[in-house]
């Protein structure tokens, strides 16, 4: 049999900024493979159904990708052929190191990779966002580090993607008031539509005004960082919390340029407790709090929502992750092949 086509992203080199298609990512659609006798080396060889574009991965650019090897995250394949007895032909597998190719070869000596059974029959791209790692974050991260508390008020910076709306719609649920930004008038829209109390647009409005003019805010979920990190310190109410998720403003900046907060003091003056945390620590410390069976139910009751936005043509995946490093995506980028 001849080789099959087997197109891939490569990462070729660490951006100075966004990741440029065609420079930092190439995509290649002349890669091929020998799908009957690739060697698995007690792997298997997966047909791929979805990838999640993530900003973390910007992250791992910068520490952890080879160049000119695939661009690696969140992905979900169907087995075609294994050497592990865990994973049976047919299995759909869900891993976080999922080379960005139609087919790949993954081995848990380099990654651990879950069976997903998917039996309340949810589209396989709610395992990328909102039942995989973005939503996992979000859940384990509020109910671990949040410490809410009924009445209390929590603003959200980039609310409207995967995981601030999550946190968000969990965050109402418990009876807080909800705060939330994001980058333009359709995701302020949909911000809405989840029952956030006061959305606004942090590009035509002032954080800082915002925040003021209802009431400061006792718990601070920031997935921004930089110098709006330092513009909420100052919104802070006494003993707040916040909660340190994300440094979106950071990651395209080297690390000699990144903000210096000068709002530290409050957190002294203020009894302000800030934490950053990581999932897989956290859930290695509290455990996930039911993250799946809990999560999976209210998206199945629509108490749950957040935004995809996918497309069927691999090469799109360059332009998606650059485009939510900057929020100028819609929701949740993914990529599904037929």
């Amino acid at each position: 049999m001849s080789p099959t086509p087997n197109p891939t992203i490569l990462f070729v080199s660490n951006p100075q900024g966004i990741p440029v298609p065609g420079e930092d990512l190439i995509h290649r659609p002349d890669i091929t493979i020998d799908i009957d006798n690739e060697p698995l080396n007690g792997g298997v060889l997966t047909k791929t159904v979805a990838l999640g574009i993530d900003p973390y991965m910007r992250r791992r650019m910068q520490f952890e990708y080879k160049p000119n090897t695939p661009v690696l995250g969140c992905g979900i394949g169907v087995v075609l052929r294994s050497e592990n007895p865990k994973f049976r032909v047919g299995d759909h597998i869900l891993g976080r190191s999922y080379p960005f190719a139609q087919y790949a070869v993954l081995s848990e000596a380099t990654e651990p990779l879950r069976v997903l059974k998917n039996e309340t029959g949810l589209p396989w791209t709610a395992y990328l966002g909102v039942l995989g790692l973005a939503g996992e974050t979000a859940w384990v991260g509020y109910k671990a580090h949040a410490e809410a508390k009924k009445g209390e008020t929590i603003y959200v910076s980039t609310g409207a993607g995967t995981v601030g709306s999550v946190v968000c719609q969990a965050a109402k649920a418990e009876g807080l008031r909800v705060i939330a930004s994001t980058g333009s008038e359709s995701k302020v829209e949909f911000l809405k539509e989840i029952g956030v109390d006061v959305a606004f647009n942090y590009k035509k409005q002032d954080v800082g005004t915002v925040l003021k003019e209802n009431g400061g805010v006792d718990i601070y979920w920031d997935n921004v960082g930089g110098k709006a990190l330092e513009t909420v310190m100052g919104c802070m109410n006494k003993y707040g919390r916040i909660v340190i998720c994300g440094f979106a403003s950071q990651w395209n900046v080297p690390p000699t340029e990144w903000h210096g907060n000068k709002s530290l003091v409050l957190a002294l003056v203020k009894n302000v407790t800030i934490k950053g945390f990581l999932s897989h620590d956290t859930i290695a410390k509290y455990g996930d709090f039911d993250f799946e069976a809990e999560v999976t139910k209210l998206v199945k009751e629509g108490k749950l929502n957040v935004r995809e936005e996918a497309s069927d043509k691999l090469e799109d995946a360059m332009k998606m992750l650059g485009d939510c490093l900057v929020g100028a995506n819609e929701g949740k980028g993914v990529i599904v092949f037929s």
